[in-house]
């Protein structure tokens, strides 16, 4: 069985009917939902309407890696993967995720692609070729949607997000490259697939960009190696993305300062 952890705040009732629409055409039906509701728990009135199996899990405070761990504590699934309420799955998503673990026993973690069916663009530049094994390199290509973990080799228990990483907390981005970071950490089998599992809009990369997210890039590139290597990463990234980025010069310093004082 695969678990779907949702984590929601409620404000988001149409992209929510979407995608439990979508999980309701799936082709294989062997999953279940954990519907984590942060602060809001009027949003799930709808849900009576499908013919599934739904946990809600209410929680008195937001944060999407608290949630994802919260999750984690009520899954009965062989194998998880990490929603957003706002994205959507082709009706053969599932049964192509079991295929690849079935084809592959010594499989822990399958990585796939997010594709934007309203702009008809992919959501980041994938590489075209399957990787039996990703590279620490490629873990800063992916999010946390297009991830599926199996539990032969990890436990629910293992798996957590760092919960001073992502929305809802000070460093709003990269809690998925460091679960991931840390399950290779692990010595699992993390393979890639060039194969589309999830629908999600593409955000503006502006959007990406804002300057609480820069900063956070710091601890992230320290929290994944060290403070020589986070260094050098930390310039190569704003060397690259200087032009989106509204005073470089100032969200460098600033991101610095943050990756400096930040503690593992």
């Amino acid at each position: 069985m695969i678990s779907i952890i949702i984590p929601t705040l409620g404000d988001r009732p149409d992209e929510l009917r979407r995608l439990f629409d979508s999980l309701s055409s799936q082709t294989y039906q062997n999953f279940e939902v954990l519907l984590v509701t942060q602060l809001n728990h009027d949003c799930i009135q709808f849900l009576p309407q499908y013919d599934m199996k739904i946990k809600q899990i209410k929680l008195n405070k937001k944060g999407l890696s608290y949630s994802r761990n919260e999750g984690l504590k009520a899954i009965a699934g062989s194998i998880v993967t990490f929603s957003d309420d706002d994205c959507w799955y082709p009706e053969d998503s599932l049964q192509n995720v079991i295929n690849a673990f079935e084809k592959d026993d010594s499989l822990d973690v399958a990585c796939f692609q997010i594709f934007d069916p309203l702009q008809k663009v992919h959501y980041k530049s994938y590489e075209q070729k399957a990787k039996s094994q990703i590279s620490k390199k490629d873990i800063l290509r992916k999010s946390s949607i297009e991830l599926f973990v199996r539990l032969k080799n990890v436990t629910s228990t293992e798996l957590t997000f760092d919960e001073n990483f992502g929305l809802g907390t000070k460093y709003p981005s990269g809690e998925e490259n460091i679960f991931l970071s840390d399950l290779m950490n692990k010595k699992l089998k993390i393979s890639y697939f060039p194969q589309i599992i999830v629908y999600h809009k593409k955000p503006e990369q502006t959007s990406r960009l804002t300057t609480a997210q820069m900063i956070s890039k710091g601890p992230l590139f320290k929290r994944l190696t060290n403070t020589p290597i986070a260094s050098i990463l930390l310039i190569l990234f704003f060397l690259k993305k200087a032009k989106h980025i509204q005073e470089p010069s100032k969200t460098f310093l600033s991101t610095v300062k943050e990756m400096l004082n930040y503690k593992k």
